[in-house]
Protein backbone atom coordinates (compact mmCIF):
# COMPACT_ATOMS: atom_id res chain seq x y z
CA UNK A 1 0.00 0.00 0.00
CA UNK A 2 1.10 3.40 -0.44
CA UNK A 3 -0.33 6.90 -0.08
CA UNK A 4 -2.79 7.02 -3.47
CA UNK A 5 -4.43 10.20 -3.66
CA UNK A 6 -8.19 9.30 -2.22
CA UNK A 7 -7.16 6.61 -0.19
CA UNK A 8 -5.99 8.04 2.62
CA UNK A 9 -2.09 8.30 4.18
CA UNK A 10 -0.65 5.10 4.47
CA UNK A 11 0.47 5.75 8.53
CA UNK A 12 -3.32 6.07 9.42
CA UNK A 13 -4.45 3.09 7.16
CA UNK A 14 -2.15 0.99 8.77
CA UNK A 15 -2.45 2.00 12.31
CA UNK A 16 -6.17 1.27 11.71
CA UNK A 17 -5.50 -2.33 10.71
CA UNK A 18 -2.92 -2.59 13.43
CA UNK A 19 -5.95 -1.80 15.95
CA UNK A 20 -8.43 -4.34 14.23
CA UNK A 21 -5.68 -7.12 14.35
CA UNK A 22 -4.98 -7.03 17.03
CA UNK A 23 -8.82 -7.40 18.51
CA UNK A 24 -9.39 -10.43 15.50
CA UNK A 25 -6.68 -12.27 17.15
CA UNK A 26 -8.15 -11.98 21.16
CA UNK A 27 -11.13 -13.06 19.18
CA UNK A 28 -9.49 -15.97 17.12
CA UNK A 29 -7.91 -17.18 20.20
CA UNK A 30 -11.32 -17.70 22.04
CA UNK A 31 -12.37 -20.42 19.02
CA UNK A 32 -9.17 -21.70 19.28
CA UNK A 33 -7.73 -22.27 22.21
CA UNK A 34 -10.65 -21.55 24.67
CA UNK A 35 -13.22 -24.11 22.89
CA UNK A 36 -10.92 -27.19 23.11
CA UNK A 37 -10.33 -26.87 26.99
CA UNK A 38 -14.67 -25.89 27.57
CA UNK A 39 -14.70 -29.83 28.72
CA UNK A 40 -11.29 -29.71 30.63
CA UNK A 41 -12.74 -26.84 32.67
CA UNK A 42 -16.32 -28.88 33.50
CA UNK A 43 -18.58 -26.99 31.01
CA UNK A 44 -20.43 -28.98 28.01
CA UNK A 45 -20.58 -27.25 24.50
CA UNK A 46 -24.67 -26.07 25.22
CA UNK A 47 -23.64 -24.35 28.22
CA UNK A 48 -20.38 -22.97 26.92
CA UNK A 49 -22.61 -21.70 23.91
CA UNK A 50 -25.32 -20.25 26.09
CA UNK A 51 -22.68 -18.11 28.45
CA UNK A 52 -20.80 -16.85 25.67
CA UNK A 53 -24.17 -15.83 23.72
CA UNK A 54 -25.25 -13.93 27.38
CA UNK A 55 -21.66 -12.71 27.76
CA UNK A 56 -21.80 -10.56 23.70
CA UNK A 57 -25.28 -8.89 24.58
CA UNK A 58 -23.34 -6.06 25.28
CA UNK A 59 -21.64 -5.51 21.94
CA UNK A 60 -25.14 -4.74 20.40
CA UNK A 61 -25.13 -1.30 22.60
CA UNK A 62 -21.58 -1.02 22.10
CA UNK A 63 -21.28 -0.46 19.10
CA UNK A 64 -23.99 2.17 18.09
CA UNK A 65 -22.65 3.67 21.63
CA UNK A 66 -19.15 4.18 20.61
CA UNK A 67 -19.96 4.61 16.74
CA UNK A 68 -21.76 7.90 18.23
CA UNK A 69 -18.92 9.05 20.49
CA UNK A 70 -16.89 8.60 17.21
CA UNK A 71 -18.90 11.40 15.49
CA UNK A 72 -19.02 13.66 18.36
CA UNK A 73 -16.14 12.91 20.51
CA UNK A 74 -13.48 11.75 17.45
CA UNK A 75 -12.42 8.65 15.67
CA UNK A 76 -8.90 8.20 17.50
CA UNK A 77 -9.77 8.36 21.35
CA UNK A 78 -12.67 6.07 20.67
CA UNK A 79 -10.47 3.51 18.85
CA UNK A 80 -7.51 3.39 20.87
CA UNK A 81 -10.00 2.82 23.92
CA UNK A 82 -11.58 -0.15 22.32
CA UNK A 83 -7.73 -1.45 21.69
CA UNK A 84 -7.28 -0.93 25.48
CA UNK A 85 -10.31 -2.64 26.31
CA UNK A 86 -9.85 -5.34 23.78
CA UNK A 87 -6.28 -6.05 25.29
CA UNK A 88 -7.37 -6.01 28.95
CA UNK A 89 -10.16 -8.29 28.43
CA UNK A 90 -8.16 -10.82 26.42
CA UNK A 91 -5.47 -10.81 29.94
CA UNK A 92 -8.81 -10.82 32.53
CA UNK A 93 -10.05 -14.25 30.22
CA UNK A 94 -6.90 -15.54 30.15
CA UNK A 95 -6.23 -15.13 34.27
CA UNK A 96 -9.82 -16.96 34.79
CA UNK A 97 -9.28 -19.34 32.47
CA UNK A 98 -6.19 -20.21 34.13
CA UNK A 99 -8.24 -20.67 37.30
CA UNK A 100 -9.94 -23.18 36.02
CA UNK A 101 -6.96 -25.40 34.59
CA UNK A 102 -5.61 -25.43 37.81
CA UNK A 103 -8.54 -26.82 39.96
CA UNK A 104 -8.91 -23.62 42.03
CA UNK A 105 -12.59 -22.68 40.09
CA UNK A 106 -14.51 -25.12 38.01
CA UNK A 107 -18.10 -25.78 36.65
CA UNK A 108 -20.77 -23.34 36.57
CA UNK A 109 -18.72 -20.43 38.82
CA UNK A 110 -16.16 -20.31 36.61
CA UNK A 111 -18.31 -20.04 33.65
CA UNK A 112 -20.57 -17.02 35.19
CA UNK A 113 -17.05 -15.38 35.73
CA UNK A 114 -16.09 -16.34 32.30
CA UNK A 115 -19.43 -14.43 31.07
CA UNK A 116 -18.99 -11.45 33.15
CA UNK A 117 -15.37 -10.99 32.04
CA UNK A 118 -16.28 -11.71 28.29
CA UNK A 119 -19.10 -9.04 28.40
CA UNK A 120 -16.87 -6.08 29.83
CA UNK A 121 -14.38 -6.77 27.22
CA UNK A 122 -17.05 -6.87 24.66
CA UNK A 123 -18.54 -3.68 25.73
CA UNK A 124 -15.19 -1.40 25.63
CA UNK A 125 -13.76 -3.63 22.85
CA UNK A 126 -16.42 -2.76 20.56
CA UNK A 127 -15.21 0.59 19.77
CA UNK A 128 -12.77 -0.57 17.65
CA UNK A 129 -14.72 -1.84 14.06
CA UNK A 130 -17.20 1.19 14.14
CA UNK A 131 -14.54 3.77 15.19
CA UNK A 132 -12.23 2.54 12.39
CA UNK A 133 -14.63 2.05 9.83
CA UNK A 134 -15.62 5.78 10.50
CA UNK A 135 -12.14 6.87 10.17
CA UNK A 136 -11.51 5.08 7.13
CA UNK A 137 -14.73 6.71 5.24
CA UNK A 138 -13.54 9.81 6.44
CA UNK A 139 -10.01 9.57 4.74
CA UNK A 140 -11.20 7.97 1.86
CA UNK A 141 -13.05 9.16 -1.45
CA UNK A 142 -15.99 7.68 -3.15
CA UNK A 143 -13.37 5.40 -6.35
CA UNK A 144 -11.09 4.13 -2.88
CA UNK A 145 -13.90 2.93 -0.64
CA UNK A 146 -13.99 -0.25 -1.13
CA UNK A 147 -9.88 -0.64 -1.08
CA UNK A 148 -10.49 1.40 2.23
CA UNK A 149 -12.88 -1.04 3.90
CA UNK A 150 -10.79 -4.22 2.32
CA UNK A 151 -7.94 -2.65 4.71
CA UNK A 152 -10.39 -3.02 7.88
CA UNK A 153 -11.50 -6.48 6.29
CA UNK A 154 -8.17 -7.43 5.78
CA UNK A 155 -6.66 -6.44 8.81
CA UNK A 156 -9.59 -8.69 10.51
CA UNK A 157 -8.76 -11.64 8.34
CA UNK A 158 -4.71 -10.91 8.91
CA UNK A 159 -5.37 -11.27 12.45
CA UNK A 160 -7.36 -14.39 12.37
CA UNK A 161 -4.53 -15.64 10.88
CA UNK A 162 -1.61 -14.38 13.54
CA UNK A 163 -3.80 -16.59 16.32
CA UNK A 164 -3.75 -19.70 15.50
CA UNK A 165 -0.02 -19.37 14.25
CA UNK A 166 0.49 -17.78 18.53
CA UNK A 167 -1.59 -20.31 19.68
CA UNK A 168 0.56 -23.10 18.01
CA UNK A 169 4.01 -21.28 17.92
CA UNK A 170 3.49 -20.18 21.94
CA UNK A 171 1.04 -22.95 23.28
CA UNK A 172 4.46 -25.26 23.91
CA UNK A 173 4.89 -23.40 26.86
CA UNK A 174 1.34 -23.19 28.13
CA UNK A 175 -1.60 -23.36 26.55
CA UNK A 176 -2.95 -19.74 27.73
CA UNK A 177 0.69 -18.53 27.16
CA UNK A 178 -0.52 -17.04 23.87
CA UNK A 179 -3.66 -15.21 25.09
CA UNK A 180 -1.23 -13.23 27.61
CA UNK A 181 0.97 -12.39 24.73
CA UNK A 182 -2.07 -11.17 22.58
CA UNK A 183 -2.64 -8.74 25.42
CA UNK A 184 0.83 -7.21 25.85
CA UNK A 185 0.75 -6.96 22.03
CA UNK A 186 -2.42 -4.96 22.28
CA UNK A 187 -1.03 -2.78 25.18
CA UNK A 188 1.84 -1.82 23.07
CA UNK A 189 -0.77 -0.66 19.86
CA UNK A 190 -2.74 1.30 21.82
CA UNK A 191 0.20 3.35 22.57
CA UNK A 192 1.71 3.30 19.23
CA UNK A 193 -1.64 4.33 18.36
CA UNK A 194 -2.13 6.98 20.96
CA UNK A 195 1.28 8.77 19.77
CA UNK A 196 1.30 7.76 16.04
CA UNK A 197 -2.34 7.98 14.99
CA UNK A 198 -3.55 11.80 13.74
CA UNK A 199 -7.45 12.37 14.80
CA UNK A 200 -9.55 13.55 11.36
CA UNK A 201 -11.70 16.64 11.51
CA UNK A 202 -13.95 16.16 8.66
CA UNK A 203 -16.99 14.86 10.66
CA UNK A 204 -16.21 17.68 13.49
CA UNK A 205 -17.17 20.47 11.07
CA UNK A 206 -20.08 19.03 9.80
CA UNK A 207 -22.73 18.88 12.51
CA UNK A 208 -25.74 16.30 11.78
CA UNK A 209 -29.37 18.30 10.66
CA UNK A 210 -30.98 14.48 11.42
CA UNK A 211 -30.12 12.28 13.97
CA UNK A 212 -29.62 8.58 12.07
CA UNK A 213 -31.67 6.08 13.61
CA UNK A 214 -31.42 2.21 13.41
CA UNK A 215 -34.49 2.22 11.24
CA UNK A 216 -33.11 4.35 8.40
CA UNK A 217 -34.37 2.47 5.48
CA UNK A 218 -30.97 3.20 3.85
CA UNK A 219 -29.00 0.87 6.26
CA UNK A 220 -32.28 -1.85 7.01
CA UNK A 221 -31.03 -4.20 4.39
CA UNK A 222 -27.22 -4.00 5.08
CA UNK A 223 -27.75 -4.77 8.81
CA UNK A 224 -30.40 -7.37 7.66
CA UNK A 225 -27.49 -9.29 5.58
CA UNK A 226 -25.01 -8.74 8.37
CA UNK A 227 -26.95 -10.39 11.01
CA UNK A 228 -27.76 -13.43 8.74
CA UNK A 229 -23.52 -13.84 7.38
CA UNK A 230 -22.78 -13.33 11.33
CA UNK A 231 -25.00 -16.17 12.87
CA UNK A 232 -23.77 -18.46 10.00
CA UNK A 233 -20.38 -17.85 10.61
CA UNK A 234 -20.06 -17.54 14.07
CA UNK A 235 -21.79 -20.41 14.68
CA UNK A 236 -19.56 -22.48 12.55
CA UNK A 237 -16.80 -21.07 14.34
CA UNK A 238 -18.31 -22.30 17.57
CA UNK A 239 -19.05 -25.89 16.75
CA UNK A 240 -15.50 -26.18 15.07
CA UNK A 241 -13.46 -27.74 17.43
CA UNK A 242 -17.00 -30.10 18.31
CA UNK A 243 -17.51 -30.96 14.79
CA UNK A 244 -13.82 -32.29 14.76
CA UNK A 245 -13.49 -34.26 18.06
CA UNK A 246 -17.27 -35.79 17.03
CA UNK A 247 -16.77 -36.71 12.90
CA UNK A 248 -13.07 -37.21 12.85
CA UNK A 249 -11.83 -38.59 15.88
CA UNK A 250 -9.81 -35.95 16.92
CA UNK A 251 -9.72 -36.13 20.81
CA UNK A 252 -5.90 -35.49 21.61
CA UNK A 253 -6.39 -31.63 23.00
CA UNK A 254 -2.85 -31.06 20.90
CA UNK A 255 -4.38 -32.15 17.74
CA UNK A 256 -7.18 -30.39 18.42
CA UNK A 257 -5.99 -27.19 18.58
CA UNK A 258 -3.96 -27.74 15.84
CA UNK A 259 -6.27 -29.02 13.21
CA UNK A 260 -8.70 -26.22 14.62
CA UNK A 261 -6.08 -23.96 13.66
CA UNK A 262 -5.28 -25.69 10.65
CA UNK A 263 -9.12 -24.41 9.17
CA UNK A 264 -9.14 -20.70 10.56
CA UNK A 265 -5.88 -20.06 8.91
CA UNK A 266 -6.84 -21.30 5.69
CA UNK A 267 -9.93 -19.13 6.17
CA UNK A 268 -7.81 -15.97 7.18
CA UNK A 269 -5.07 -16.64 4.52
CA UNK A 270 -7.02 -16.18 1.87
CA UNK A 271 -8.90 -13.55 3.41
CA UNK A 272 -5.82 -11.74 3.70
CA UNK A 273 -4.68 -12.57 0.01
CA UNK A 274 -7.94 -10.80 -1.29
CA UNK A 275 -8.19 -7.69 1.05
CA UNK A 276 -4.63 -6.82 1.49
CA UNK A 277 -3.44 -7.94 -2.43
CA UNK A 278 -6.08 -8.30 -4.70
CA UNK A 279 -9.00 -6.20 -3.58
CA UNK A 280 -5.21 -3.37 -3.27
CA UNK A 281 -5.25 -3.58 -6.65
CA UNK A 282 -8.35 -3.70 -8.46
CA UNK A 283 -10.96 -1.61 -7.45
CA UNK A 284 -14.12 -3.67 -7.52
CA UNK A 285 -17.31 -1.75 -6.56
CA UNK A 286 -18.63 -2.70 -2.90
CA UNK A 287 -22.23 -3.63 -4.94
CA UNK A 288 -20.47 -6.39 -7.06
CA UNK A 289 -18.96 -7.92 -3.81
CA UNK A 290 -22.16 -7.67 -2.16
CA UNK A 291 -23.66 -9.81 -4.46
CA UNK A 292 -20.98 -12.34 -5.28
CA UNK A 293 -20.27 -12.74 -1.16
CA UNK A 294 -23.44 -15.40 -0.02
CA UNK A 295 -23.09 -17.54 -3.50
CA UNK A 296 -19.40 -18.28 -2.07
CA UNK A 297 -20.84 -18.76 1.86
CA UNK A 298 -22.92 -21.50 0.45
CA UNK A 299 -20.39 -23.28 -1.83
CA UNK A 300 -17.99 -23.12 1.45
CA UNK A 301 -20.66 -24.52 3.87
CA UNK A 302 -21.35 -27.52 1.01
CA UNK A 303 -17.88 -28.33 0.97
CA UNK A 304 -17.48 -28.37 4.68
CA UNK A 305 -20.61 -30.52 5.00
CA UNK A 306 -19.63 -32.95 2.51
CA UNK A 307 -15.78 -33.00 3.78
CA UNK A 308 -14.56 -36.80 3.68
CA UNK A 309 -11.35 -35.45 5.85
CA UNK A 310 -9.82 -32.49 7.63
CA UNK A 311 -7.91 -31.71 4.43
CA UNK A 312 -10.98 -31.16 2.17
CA UNK A 313 -12.69 -29.05 5.40
CA UNK A 314 -10.11 -26.50 5.05
CA UNK A 315 -10.67 -25.93 1.32
CA UNK A 316 -14.41 -25.40 2.11
CA UNK A 317 -12.76 -22.59 4.78
CA UNK A 318 -10.91 -21.46 2.14
CA UNK A 319 -13.76 -20.68 0.64
CA UNK A 320 -15.11 -19.26 3.08
CA UNK A 321 -12.65 -16.91 3.51
CA UNK A 322 -13.04 -15.93 0.10
CA UNK A 323 -16.82 -15.37 0.66
CA UNK A 324 -15.55 -13.06 4.06
CA UNK A 325 -13.08 -11.06 2.12
CA UNK A 326 -15.71 -9.85 -0.02
CA UNK A 327 -18.06 -9.39 2.86
CA UNK A 328 -16.46 -6.48 4.55
CA UNK A 329 -16.34 -4.31 1.64
CA UNK A 330 -19.27 -5.17 0.14
CA UNK A 331 -21.76 -4.78 2.69
CA UNK A 332 -19.81 -1.68 4.58
CA UNK A 333 -19.12 -0.04 1.49
CA UNK A 334 -22.15 -0.01 0.07
CA UNK A 335 -23.59 0.92 2.95
CA UNK A 336 -21.20 4.36 3.21
CA UNK A 337 -22.00 5.55 -0.22
CA UNK A 338 -25.30 6.11 0.94
CA UNK A 339 -24.85 7.83 3.99
CA UNK A 340 -23.16 11.92 4.68
CA UNK A 341 -19.67 11.98 6.19
CA UNK A 342 -21.28 13.09 9.69
CA UNK A 343 -23.60 10.06 9.82
CA UNK A 344 -20.79 7.80 9.23
CA UNK A 345 -19.46 7.12 12.64
CA UNK A 346 -23.34 6.13 13.88
CA UNK A 347 -23.92 3.78 10.54
CA UNK A 348 -20.82 1.99 11.23
CA UNK A 349 -22.18 1.65 14.87
CA UNK A 350 -25.78 0.22 14.08
CA UNK A 351 -23.86 -1.88 11.45
CA UNK A 352 -21.89 -3.32 14.01
CA UNK A 353 -24.66 -4.11 15.80
CA UNK A 354 -26.40 -6.63 13.21
CA UNK A 355 -22.75 -8.15 13.19
CA UNK A 356 -23.09 -8.54 16.70
CA UNK A 357 -26.69 -9.98 17.43
CA UNK A 358 -25.64 -12.34 14.92
CA UNK A 359 -22.74 -13.40 17.55
CA UNK A 360 -24.56 -13.25 20.07
CA UNK A 361 -27.15 -15.66 19.12
CA UNK A 362 -24.71 -17.32 16.55
CA UNK A 363 -22.94 -19.60 19.20
CA UNK A 364 -26.26 -20.46 20.99
CA UNK A 365 -28.12 -21.41 17.75
CA UNK A 366 -24.71 -23.01 16.56
CA UNK A 367 -24.31 -25.81 19.52
CA UNK A 368 -28.14 -26.05 19.76
CA UNK A 369 -28.77 -27.14 16.32
CA UNK A 370 -25.40 -29.25 16.55
CA UNK A 371 -26.69 -31.07 19.67
CA UNK A 372 -30.44 -30.87 18.57
CA UNK A 373 -30.32 -31.47 14.62
CA UNK A 374 -27.08 -33.70 14.09
CA UNK A 375 -23.67 -32.57 13.44
CA UNK A 376 -24.20 -31.36 10.11
CA UNK A 377 -27.06 -29.83 10.62
CA UNK A 378 -25.80 -26.41 10.91
CA UNK A 379 -24.24 -26.45 7.78
CA UNK A 380 -26.95 -27.27 6.18
CA UNK A 381 -28.91 -24.79 7.28
CA UNK A 382 -26.63 -21.93 7.16
CA UNK A 383 -26.72 -23.01 3.10
CA UNK A 384 -29.99 -22.22 2.78
CA UNK A 385 -29.58 -19.29 5.26
CA UNK A 386 -27.08 -18.01 2.69
CA UNK A 387 -28.94 -18.96 -0.06
CA UNK A 388 -31.68 -17.17 0.23
CA UNK A 389 -29.06 -13.59 1.37
CA UNK A 390 -27.94 -14.18 -2.00
CA UNK A 391 -31.34 -13.86 -3.86
CA UNK A 392 -31.87 -10.80 -1.03
CA UNK A 393 -28.93 -9.15 -2.33
CA UNK A 394 -29.69 -9.06 -5.75
CA UNK A 395 -32.92 -6.82 -4.73
CA UNK A 396 -30.62 -4.22 -2.84
CA UNK A 397 -30.03 -1.25 -5.64
CA UNK A 398 -26.79 -0.08 -6.73
CA UNK A 399 -25.39 2.56 -3.88
CA UNK A 400 -25.31 6.03 -5.59
CA UNK A 401 -23.72 9.06 -4.38
CA UNK A 402 -25.31 10.22 -1.04
CA UNK A 403 -27.85 13.75 -1.65
CA UNK A 404 -28.53 15.73 1.64
CA UNK A 405 -31.13 14.83 3.73
CA UNK A 406 -34.12 17.50 3.43
CA UNK A 407 -34.57 18.49 6.97
CA UNK A 408 -38.06 18.39 8.15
Amino acid sequence: MTDTPGAGPLKARLLLGFGVMLFAIGQSLTFVIIAPLVRRVGWDPQSFGIALTLANLPLVFGAPFWGKRSDTHGRKPVFITGVVGAAVGTLTVALIMQLGLSGIMTGMSLLILFACARACYGLVASAIYPASTAYMVDITDVQHRGQGMAVIGGANGLGSVLGPVLAAALAFFGELVPMYTAAMIGLFGAVFSYIMLPETNRHISSKPRISLKLSDPRLRPFIIIWFCFFITFMGLQLILSFYLQDEFGIHDAKALVRTASIMLVSMASMIVVMQVGVFQFFKIKPHILLRVMGPLFVVALLIIVLAPSPVIMAVGFAVLGLSFACANPGVNGSASLLLQPWEQGAAAGFLGAGTTLGAILGPLVGTQIYTQLGHKAPMIIGAVVMGLVSLYALTIKRPERPKPPVET
